[in-house]
C-alpha cells in the first residue's frame, strides 16, 4: 500500500504504482496525478481498514507529508509510531546513544537559540532542525563567526520555507545542537523485510565542497563504493533492528564512518527512501526498482549488477541556489548546466521559487574522468545563474 503526497512523485514511480496496481491512498493530491485514472485507488475509510488487518503492513510513502494522514486515521499503528519517533532528531538520538555513547546533543527553541553563550560549546558543531528536510535549517558550526551566519541564515530560511511543508515534516522551532561527526558521510536506501532483516538497495557517499557546506550537491555511488560498505552497513543495521520493531520498514539513513570504523546515525527518514525523485536513481545507476523491490520483498543480486559497472562512477546532484541569492532577481541556467555532463541518465527541473532545488540530475562517468563531477561540486554555481533583466 502506498501514500502519494506532495510535494513532488516522479513518473517513475507512478509508473511503477501502476504496473504493480499497489493500493493507493485517494487523496486530493493523488487525484490529480498525471497517472491517477490507471491506479488503484481507494478512499481513506477503506485504504486505512486494509491498513490494520496484518501487524506489519507493506506499506510505503514517497514524501513525509503523508505523516499528517498517518496520525489522522491510524495513529494507533505501529508504522505511525515509528515514523512519529524517526522523525523526531532529539528522540533519534535517545535510541542510538546506546550505539554511540559519545556523540553529544542538546535541544533548544529558536528563542533559546538567540540568547546561547556559543563559547559553551566545544567546535565543531552542528545544527539542525529537530525535524527536518533536504538540508533545510542545518549549518555547520566551526567559529563564532559561523555561529552567527548560521542563526542569520536559519531566520531568513524560516521565512522561505514557510508553508512549503508541512510543521511535521519541517519544523524550525526546535532545533537540535551536537557534535561534528569527522568522517565520510554515507546514505542508504534500504528496507527491514517481513523478518526484520536489512535490504540494502543503495549506497552512496555524500561529498562536500568545505567543512561549513551541508547541501545535498553530490552523492556519489560506484561498485567500488557498494562493494566497501555493504556488508558492515548490514551488520549496524541488524544492531538497529534489535533496538525496535521495524518489520517491513524502507527507510533513507544518512550516516559518518568515522577513522576507527563506526558508523555515527546523522538521520533516518522513515516510511520513505531518498526524497522528491532521487530514490529513482537506483534504477537508473544499478537497473534497481526500489519500489518493486521492496513491495516484492526482493533482495540485489550485488554481484551480477556489478559486474558490468566496474569502471564507471554514478553521481546524484541536488543544485540549489545559494543563499544569499534573491530567487526573485535571478533565472538558473538549466541547459548550461545539464550541457555541463558528457552523459545525463535522467533530469528533472524543480521550481526553486517554491522548492528547496531548482534541479536533481543523475549522471554517469567513467572513474578516471571524475573531474567532471568534482568541478560541479566547487562550484559557486554563478556560471549557471543569470539576472533577470
Amino acid at each position: 500500500m502506498i501514500i502519494l503526497e506532495k510535494p513532488y512523485v516522479s513518473e517513475f514511480l507512478q509508473q511503477t504504482v501502476v504496473q504493480l496496481q499497489i493500493p493507493v491512498l485517494a487523496t486530493e493530491f493523488s487525484k490529480g496525478l498525471q497517472f491517477a485514472g490507471e491506479m488503484n485507488l481507494l478512499e481513506p475509510g477503506a485504504f486505512f481498514a486494509e491498513l490494520k488487518t496484518v501487524p506489519s503492513p507493506l506499506l510505503y510513502s514517497n514524501s513525509e507529508n503523508s505523516t499528517e494522514l498517518l496520525n489522522q486515521y491510524g495513529p494507533e499503528l505501529t508504522v505511525t509510531k515509528n515514523v512519529n519517533f524517526f522523525k523526531d532528531k532529539s528522540k533519534l538520538r535517545q535510541i542510538f546513544s546506546k550505539l554511540n555513547p559519545d556523540v553529544w546533543y542538546h535541544k533548544f527553541t529558536l528563542k533559546e537559540l538567540d540568547e546561547l553563550d556559543f563559547s559553551t560549546f566545544p567546535t565543531p558543531f552542528v545544527i539542525k532542525p529537530v525535524r527536518g528536510f533536504a538540508s533545510i535549517g542545518i549549518h555547520s558550526v566551526h567559529n563564532e563567526a559561523e555561529w552567527k551566519a548560521a542563526l542569520k541564515g536559519i531566520k531568513k530560511e524560516i521565512k522561505l520555507m514557510q508553508n512549503v511543508f508541512p510543521d511535521v515534516v519541517v519544523s524550525l522551532n526546535e532545533f537540535l545542537v551536537e557534535r561534528y561527526i569527522e568522517g565520510t558521510e554515507i546514505a542508504i536506501d534500504a528496507y527491514f523485510n517481513d523478518s526484520g532483516e536489512p535490504v540494502i538497495l543503495n549506497i552512496l557517499t555524500h561529498l562536500f565542497g568545505s567543512k561549513s557546506d551541508m547541501s545535498d550537491r553530490l552523492y556519489l555511488t560506484s561498485g567500488e563504493i557498494v562493494r566497501k560498505y555493504h556488508d558492515t552497513i548490514v551488520q549496524y543495521l541488524e544492531e538497529i533492528s534489535r533496538l525496535r520493531d521495524l518489520r517491513n520498514f524502507p527507510f533513507h539513513l544518512e550516516m559518518r564512518q568515522e577513522s576507527n570504523g563506526n558508523f555515527v546515525p546523522i538521520e533516518i527518514n522513515p516510511m520513505r527512501f531518498m526524497g522528491f525523485c532521487v530514490a529513482d536513481v537506483e534504477y537508473y545507476f544499478y537497473g534497481i526498482n526500489p519500489y518493486e523491490y521492496y513491495f516484492h520483498q526482493r533482495k540485489p543480486d550485488w554481484d551480477e549488477i556489478l559486474a558490468s559497472r566496474t569502471d564507471k562512477l554514478y553521481g546524484m546532484f541536488g543544485i540549489d541556489i545559494p543563499k544569499h541569492l534573491d530567487k526573485s532577481l535571478i533565472r538558473f541556467n538549466y541547459e548550461k548546466f545539464i550541457g555541463h555532463f558528457s552523459k545525463t541518465l535522467f533530469h528533472v527541473r524543480m521550481d526553486y521559487t517554491k522548492l528547496p532545488m531548482a534541479i536533481y540530475l543523475f549522471a554517469e562517468v567513467q572513474k578516471e574522468w571524475f573531474s567532471e563531477f568534482e568541478t560541479i561540486l566547487y562550484s559557486d554555481l554563478s556560471g549557471f545563474i543569470e539576472q533577470k533583466e
